[in-house]
């Protein structure tokens, strides 16, 4: 047996499909060691299984387009809610800004800003070719990922000068994460700003918003056919296309360039490790990036890819073409669907450049194969700078992920009529965002119970923390086992264990979790309530006199799994968070609400918190208050005696 620990120990670390960590010697507690090894094999194993089901499904809905038609709309509705534009944000004032004209001869470049949102800057450069009689089609162009104090616009203004001199007005933008005005595209990927799945947020919505609003600004300009655009890009850019197009009807056609794979190749090949968060939707509708072809069809679409590119592996692309092309076929539009494979790795090439206008001229233009003029020269990168180096100083770029989609302010209730009204939809939220039991993972759990038990008797569900071992717990819980009068289990969700995931893994996990609308949150929710089932429908314990224990997050996973079982008598948090912001992290839960507004649905049941409250938690307190159940809510200092219905201090301290 341990000699295949030890393989399974040595398949995992070669795996590509997990972050691999240097060879080790085995800790001094081998069995915690093993347990931590076989809790990632299980629960990578489950994300490929869902991560397959959502492609399947996803190719189901698309078999036909019939049978897409009559999803499509629901669909499209879930891809806006995921990239956080349902409803659509306010069109405010575009406040444009011209700050440079350069002569290029037989082109111009303008330099401009806009503000998609107020003091949310949007820089780019306005390719138009001199030589016009009459309003132009226009291309949107998304960039990828290119480093330059100036934008990563500078990258990629080949691109511009190309479709200039062949007919084309083409708006280069700026992405957010390497603009002239900072904000994040890797917030999840390398700064642990695991809050950004909480909020339901990605820099995706804010990039396909900023796009969409180049659009509305393009629709002002007299040199601009508004009935036609189309947009492109790379990579990142590339993602930005397929969203855009996906949800904004005025794209005519979509060329998106190396930006493609399933949710089921993506898992299976690890994609994640090297995709920024802008690459994704928040995707707690379950959706495969097949349905975002699906929402593009039938408008024409090019997509490109390499053979080499480990981005985008070639099961996914061909799996892609496969179905999307299906569903062309089903429309008969056959001829407005084209997948170009290079043998290259992730790069761009004046092949594909001229490829690209090639797709233009037939779909947007309307005319035959031409020879195409593809000469460039790049300007230097500073002469193509909006704000020459100086951004506006009122700017808040750098704070979008904290105001694209968050919940606002918690709601002051000056009567239990308006509480009950909120607590009630609330609670229905919850139900819809928070996963139900039904799992087949079994979770590890210690049992104790009395040697002498008469009658049914109280309980303690206590959930395990990272780092914690039994003499731990033990020692925590001795007052609740020294009398005893009370059966208690204790918990260890997956992944969760006296040795921990390292960082790395935890990140990895979570993202991979994402894919398939779970976090590692969501799915150790599942553990704790099935834990709960199981000790709820033991003979020797009251069912109605069960008391939920853990520290830090795992409390705060025992409340969410009280709240949605009204059978739990009471709830005891040991140095719960203040905010999801330090979580758990449950997909979209800061849109609706946080946890002093969500810890207030317990009442009229008790919540406690051992030895002090955080400062946060006075906002349940009014809410209990508001209820008639002030003296439902208060701190403890003996968990034993809690768990038996004593709440006071004055007991025998000897005891």
């Amino acid at each position: 047996m341990a000699g295949m620990k030890t393989l399974l120990f040595a398949l995992l670390l070669a795996s590509p499909l997990l972050p691999a960590q240097p060879v080790a010697p085995a800790p001094a507690d081998e069995a915690a060691f093993h347990r931590m090894l076989e809790a990632r094999e299980d629960i990578h194993a489950r994300i490929l299984k869902e991560a397959r089901e959502i492609t399947e499904n996803a190719a189901a809905e698309l078999a036909s387009p019939a049978r897409w038609e009559s999803v499509r709309a629901r669909r499209l509705q879930e891809m806006r809610d995921m990239l956080g534009l349902l409803p659509w944000p306010a069109r405010t004032p575009l406040n444009v800004k011209v700050t440079g004209i350069l002569d290029k001869g037989d082109y111009t470049i303008e330099k401009i800003a806009f503000e998609s949102m107020p003091r949310i800057y949007v820089t780019g450069n306005l390719y138009l070719p001199k030589s016009r009689t009459k309003p132009l089609p226009a291309v949107i162009y998304v960039c990828g990922h290119a480093y330059s104090p100036h934008g990563d616009k500078t990258a990629y203004q080949r691109h511009g000068i190309s479709l200039a001199r062949n007919g084309y007005a083409a708006f280069i933008l700026d992405s957010i994460q390497i603009a002239e005005t900072f904000a994040l595209h890797h917030g999840v990927f390398n700064q642990e700003m695991w809050d950004w799945y909480s909020r339901g947020y990605t820099p995706a919505g804010v990039e396909v918003w900023n796009a969409m609003r180049a659009l509305d600004y393009l629709e002002t300009r007299p040199e601009i056919d508004a009935g036609r655009f189309a947009i492109t890009g790379r990579s990142g850019g590339a993602a930005m296309s397929w969203f855009t197009a996906a949800v904004d009807p005025r794209i005519r056609v979509a060329i998106p360039v190396m930006g493609i794979s399933t949710n089921a190749a993506n898992v299976e090949a690890g994609t994640q490790l090297g995709h920024c968060d802008c690459m994704f939707c928040i995707n707690f509708y379950k959706q495969d990036m097949l349905h975002q072809g699906g929402l593009i069809a039938p408008r024409p679409l090019l997509m490109v890819h390499g053979v080499k590119d480990t981005l985008f592996p070639v099961k996914g692309y061909t799996e892609f073409e496969r179905v999307v092309g299906n569903l062309y076929q089903g429309y008969g539009r056959q001829d407005h669907f084209k997948n170009i494979v290079v043998d290259t790795a992730h790069a761009d090439s004046d092949f594909l450049r001229e490829q690209a206008i090639h797709w233009l001229d037939k779909h947007l233009m309307g005319i035959p194969p031409r020879r195409l003029d593809m000469d460039y020269s790049n300007a230097p990168p500073e002469e193509l700078s909006v704000f020459g180096g100086a951004p506006p100083a009122d700017a808040q770029n750098f704070r979008i992920h904290e105001t694209f989609t968050s919940h606002g302010p918690l709601g002051q209730f000056e009567s239990p009529a308006a509480w009950k009204e909120r607590s009630s939809a609330l609670l229905a939220t919850l139900r819809s965002l928070l996963p139900p039991t039904k799992d087949s993972f079994v979770p590890k759990t210690d049992l104790r119970k009395p040697s002498k038990a008469a009658g049914k008797l109280p309980a303690i569900l206590y959930i395990a923390s990272n780092g914690e071992d039994e003499r731990y717990q033990a020692r925590l819980l001795r007052g609740a086992e020294s009398r005893g009068e009370t059966v208690r289990m204790v918990v260890w969700p997956r992944g969760i264990g006296e040795i921990p995931f390292s960082r790395d893994t935890e990140r990895n996990f979570l993202r991979d979790a994402m894919l398939i609308g779970e976090t590692l949150d969501s799915l150790r929710l599942r553990d704790v309530r099935a834990a709960l089932g199981a000790l709820k429908a033991m003979p020797e314990v009251d069912a109605a006199r069960i008391t939920v224990v853990g520290r830090g997050v795992s409390g705060i996973l025992g409340l969410y799994a009280a709240i949605l079982d009204p059978a739990v008598l009471q709830v005891l948090l040991l140095d719960p968070p203040e905010s999801h912001r330090e979580g758990p992290v449950f997909l979209n839960i800061l849109r609706h609400t946080d946890l002093p507004e969500a810890a207030a649905l317990l009442a009229p049941r008790r919540l406690l918190f051992y030895g002090h409250m955080p400062p946060a938690y006075s906002h349940t307190e009014r809410l209990f208050r508001l209820q008639g159940a002030a003296d439902r809510i208060s701190v403890a200092m003996n968990i034993g005696y809690v768990a038996e219905g004593n709440y006071g201090y004055g007991m025998a301290s000897g005891d």
